[in-house]
């Protein structure tokens, strides 16, 4: 009905042009043409002005002529012709001294503006005076130029015409609106801020603000706010909006480890462009993590690729803690490793290669040898507290690969033997491999050491035959008969 309403009128505006343009035919003075055409105009109808302008003989009205084709031009752009900036280019160049060229340089610049051409509008709006329109005239003048400014990327100049229009009460409130997403993209959050709360104080609104304000709550670390600010948008948000506002809703809730709460706003976010990155794995799968779920801890840690920053050395040490909850120590090796080369986070670095030299030594290594796994762990971080933890397993694997020469050196390499049954039998093994090899000297003296610590009985009693045995080879007799009897008094012999 509507549609049809709109067709009649049409033809009713197009009838009475013709009707007039037919009459005009019996105007004796041009004259009169003309200012029926300006009475046309000034009552808004404007094709049919157009027409009677148009016929308007320029022979007769010299004078007049240049404003008949200002007109021509004017209802042009009223009308939104196609033609109408070629219309008033033609006037602007044919008339260059018409009183009316300022305002056509202003109508040719709307006409681009209004057509979304900004580069072209740009060019228009600089050659007007502006001091020759009205009060009106010039606030359009100048919301149109900062809009143009701030659609070329030029937000100096933009903000310039911008706060021209802030007492302006048709403009204020957009004004407000983009200097407050400038000052948000320039990080100014507090200015923005109270720009977007001028603009709601007046009624004013923005489907985007209330993102803004809660993006900028965000940034800001006022989490809570930031998440009240989300949650009264989800409702009425398009679906791109509200993955968002799901992801600015379950970060707060992250960053103040309330994960539980985090976890459904996270696996709502769709990411940009329809792609999740490392960070975003690495939240849900954290959230995951202190939640005790494991398994889908490591799903989601397991999707990182690629990534070699703060957030995959995180993503690794924790995807380890979780494989030692799962039981699977193979993995939590690999995933510890991988922590541990990375050096964007040196306190985890360190955790994680002390987690990989304990977990290595349980359960083996196929990368290095043991022991080269916690030597260089020990060399690396001297003063780690549990330094002399990873000694002690130092020991034990050199003991166990039956490197007793290694495992005593790193022995009396150490200010304190906190363990001295392990010295005790350490100094025996290499003393027994010395005797073999008939170094019966230095053998005797890594006896006397190994008597030195007589913790295990057995063991003292061992060193004392054999010392009794070296020095008998040594052809010390007296001090073997010594040692013979000594060995044969001892419960243990």
């Amino acid at each position: 009905m509507k549609h049809r309403l709109k067709l009649s009128l049409l033809g009713l505006c197009l009838s009475a042009g013709t009707t007039f343009a037919q009459q005009s035919v019996q105007y004796t003075h041009p004259e009169e043409k003309f200012y029926e055409a300006i009475s046309l105009y000034n009552h808004q109808q404007y094709y049919a002005a157009q027409q009677l302008f148009k016929s308007v003989d320029a022979a007769y009205l010299n004078d007049l002529k240049g404003d008949a084709a200002y007109y021509v031009a004017d209802c042009a752009v009223r009308l939104k012709q196609p033609n109408a900036d070629v219309l008033m280019q033609d006037f602007v160049n044919s008339y260059p001294n018409n009183t009316h060229r300022n305002s056509a340089y202003g109508k040719v610049a709307n006409y681009y503006f209004d057509a979304g051409n900004y580069k072209k509008a740009e060019q228009w709006y600089a050659k007007v005076d502006v001091y020759n329109l009205s009060k009106k005239e010039q606030e359009e003048l100048n919301f149109n130029k900062a809009y143009t400014y701030f659609r070329a990327g030029d937000k100096e100049k933009a903000k310039v015409y911008f706060n021209r229009v802030l007492r302006s009460e048709q403009y204020a409130d957009q004004a407000k609106y983009y200097l407050g997403f400038m000052a948000y993209e320039g990080e100014d959050y507090q200015q923005a801020d109270q720009l977007f709360q001028e603009v709601k104080s007046t009624g004013g609104q923005d489907k985007n603000m209330a993102y803004f304000q809660s993006d900028m709550s965000f940034k800001q670390g006022k989490f809570q706010e930031a998440i009240n600010l989300a949650k009264e948008q989800l409702a009425t948000a398009s679906i791109s909006e509200k993955s968002e506002l799901n992801k600015i809703i379950g970060e707060s809730y992250f960053n103040l480890k309330e994960y539980e709460a985090a976890i459904p706003y996270l696996k709502q976010y769709r990411g940009k462009k329809g792609k999740w990155n490392n960070t975003d794995y690495y939240q849900l799968g954290y959230a995951y993590y202190k939640q005790a779920e494991f398994q889908k801890a490591v799903n989601e840690f397991n999707k990182i690729i690629g990534g070699n920053d703060v957030v995959a050395q995180n993503a690794y040490y924790h995807l380890a803690e979780s494989y030692i909850k799962l039981a699977k120590k193979q993995q939590a090796l690999n995933a510890f490793k991988n922590a541990s080369e990375m050096n964007f986070n040196e306190k985890i670095q360190e955790d994680a290669a002390l987690n990989y030299a304990k977990l290595s030594y349980e359960i083996g290594n196929s990368y290095k040898s043991i022991p080269e796994v916690l030597t260089s762990f020990i060399k690396k971080y001297p003063n780690n507290p549990e330094r002399d933890t990873i000694e002690e397993l130092l020991v034990d694997s050199y003991v166990t690969a039956k490197n007793y020469e290694a495992a005593l050196l790193l022995l009396e390499g150490s200010n304190a033997y906190k363990d001295k049954k392990v010295y005790q039998k350490v100094a025996y093994f290499r003393a027994i491999e010395l005797y073999n090899e008939a170094n019966y000297k230095r053998a005797s003296q890594l006896f006397e050491k190994s008597l030195a610590q007589p913790v295990d009985s057995e063991f003292t009693a061992k060193a004392t035959f054999w010392k009794a045995e070296a020095a008998y080879n040594l052809n010390e007799y007296d001090a073997a008969l010594i040692g013979y009897k000594e060995f044969k008094r001892m419960p243990a012999a």
